[in-house]
């Protein structure tokens, strides 16, 4: 499964939250919303 978060990496909790997934083994699809703004992504 992916997972799709929108990423701010100067965010504390958006960090923590990617640390999360990733050490659970999973696939995070990041999306830096603060560079490409906002989208709709149809996986």
């Amino acid at each position: 499964m992916t997972i799709v978060t929108h990423h701010n990496p100067d965010c504390g909790t958006s960090r923590d939250a990617l640390a999360i997934v990733e050490s659970g083994g999973g696939t995070a699809l990041v999306i830096e919303y603060l560079q490409t703004g906002w989208t709709r992504w149809n996986l």
